[in-house]
């Protein structure tokens, strides 16, 4: 019992070293998007579109060396075309990355950040419009965004005193919507099709 008291106290000890010795910066993030939104069948072409996200960042570099890891809460907006319809998507985007960095100098270095991210949906959750068949009946679309989609990021940069620059590909992993009805493409055949979004992000942050 004895030992087992005295590793937990070592361990509770090395904890309080860690904590006094990990480097937190926080600051801002901001950046660009190309959404590259892709539905199961071809017939439902898309269009990238540019988007931009901004918002604050934390990030903790642990005494293990290039090691650390950044929380971030930001404000993401995209423009996705579906059938000839541009649907803007809202969200407030949650990343969480593990970093591994490496010097380049005293004022420099370049790092891979990789980790999960999930998003909340702030805007619009269904988009429904008419058209017109070749029949001349009116059709009714509907496409609806999920309330929370879970994606995950891959990625690096380079760091120069308190700025960094970085590139990052979001992979989509849950629905980012269903396409609940395209009446104008084909009467019920593709009902209830999902669509899942993945995009290239290049991004800039000042730590201060």
């Amino acid at each position: 019992m004895k030992k087992v008291k005295i590793v937990l106290v070592m361990a509770i000890a090395l904890l309080g070293v860690t904590a006094v010795q990990a480097q937190v910066n926080f600051g801002v993030k901001g950046g660009l998007n190309i959404t590259n939104m892709s539905l199961d069948s071809e017939m439902f072409k898309t269009s990238n579109r540019v988007g931009f996200f901004a918002g604050p960042i934390i990030k903790v570099g642990l005494p293990i060396t290039g090691l650390g890891f950044d929380v971030a809460g930001l404000y993401d907006q995209r423009d996705v075309k579906v059938n000839d319809e541009t649907i803007t998507q809202k969200s407030i985007v949650v990343p969480a990355n593990l970093r591994l960095s490496f010097g380049m100098g005293e004022s420099a270095g370049i790092y891979l950040a990789a980790g999960p991210q999930i998003s909340f949906n702030i805007g619009d959750d269904e988009y429904t419009w008419d058209d017109m068949k070749a029949n001349h009946e009116q059709a009714k679309n509907t496409f609806q965004l999920k309330k929370s989609i879970f994606s995950v990021n891959v990625g690096g940069g380079v760091n120069f005193g308190h700025f960094e620059i970085g590139v990052t590909y979001n992979i989509g992993v849950s629905n980012t919507a269903d396409v609940k009805n395209f009446d104008s493409v084909a009467d019920h055949v593709y009902e209830n099709r999902k669509a899942k979004s993945n995009s290239w992000q290049v991004n800039a942050a000042f730590f201060f």
